[in-house]
């Protein structure tokens, strides 16, 4: 009960010194749905990728997109760089955009915890973080030592190149040595590539508005105008088509009664007609 009572009054006293408590309750929910603080640095060689999923109202998203963009500008080019932005409102007037940054890897998760923060300030919520990575070593290990055994063999050309003689001989040490410093090329390529990722952690964030979300845009009565809407083109659309088979054919019939009531109608007609007296039976 003393426990309790020593929670109650520490938690008093934090809200009365606090200047935001609502920032200090954002802080507290950023916490709970951020995941354990794990530092890139725990895992040399490994390229991560950071990916979060934000909901908040739809008239907050461009706020907050261009502030996180704004703070990516503010840590210069050299510390983050904006490499994609979207916005969209669709027909069903949900938005959603998105936000591609790529930071240097020992700011990347205080920066995905700020940008949690400004989206929980905005009554929005995280709703999912996903944290990605490519393990590079065995890849620029491989490459090191590809690279290693390439130079030990165009040393070892280069030393025949120079006593070679003219002709066939020096023409396939030449193709060979320049085969080899393609190959070397390739492996330090590889090399570079993996620096280059390791170098910049790429960060995404993506908005979806409350209209984005199954359940908190549903309109009864709009919807119920859509499947009206949408029944009655599916009926015109069969009527057309029925009619569209149909017409033909009863115009057809329409022709033969009108052109049957005519003066040669009527001719033909006594021609096919049986006489009455070959019709009588003889007796």
């Amino acid at each position: 009960m003393k426990t309790w009572h020593k929670t109650v009054a520490l938690g008093l006293l934090a809200a009365g010194c606090s200047q935001g408590p609502d920032r200090s309750t954002a802080d507290d929910t950023v916490l709970e749905r951020e995941p354990p603080a794990i530092s890139p640095t725990a895992a040399p060689g490994v390229a991560f990728r950071y990916d979060y999923v934000f909901q908040l109202a739809d008239e907050q998203i461009s706020g907050v997109q261009e502030r996180h963009a704004s703070r990516c500008e503010a840590l210069g080019a050299a510390r983050c760089r904006i490499t994609g932005m979207r916005f969209a409102v669709d027909d069903d007037d949900a938005v959603s955009a998105s936000l591609e940054v790529k930071l240097a890897p020992d700011i990347a998760r205080a920066f995905g915890k700020q940008a949690t923060a400004d989206v929980t300030v905005a009554d929005g919520k995280l709703s999912r973080t996903e944290f990605s990575g490519t393990d590079t070593e065995p890849v620029t290990s491989e490459a090191g030592r590809r690279e290693a055994d390439v130079r030990q063999r165009i040393a070892d050309l280069e030393k025949q190149l120079a006593t070679a003689s003219a002709g066939a001989e020096r023409a396939q040490l030449q193709a060979q040595l320049n085969g080899l410093r393609s190959e070397l090329s390739g492996a330090r390529a590889t090399v570079a590539d993996a620096q280059a990722q390791l170098a910049r952690t790429p960060m995404e964030f993506t908005y979806f508005g409350r209209g984005g979300i199954s359940g908190f845009r549903a309109n009864p009565l709009r919807e119920a105008a859509r499947m009206f809407v949408a029944s009655l083109v599916t009926m015109i659309d069969v009527v057309l088509r029925v009619l569209a088979v149909l017409l033909p054919w009863l115009a057809l019939v329409a022709l033969v009664l009108v052109v049957a009531r005519t003066r040669a109608g009527r001719r033909v007609r006594r021609l096919f007609k049986p006489d009455r007296d070959d019709a009588e039976p003889t007796e």
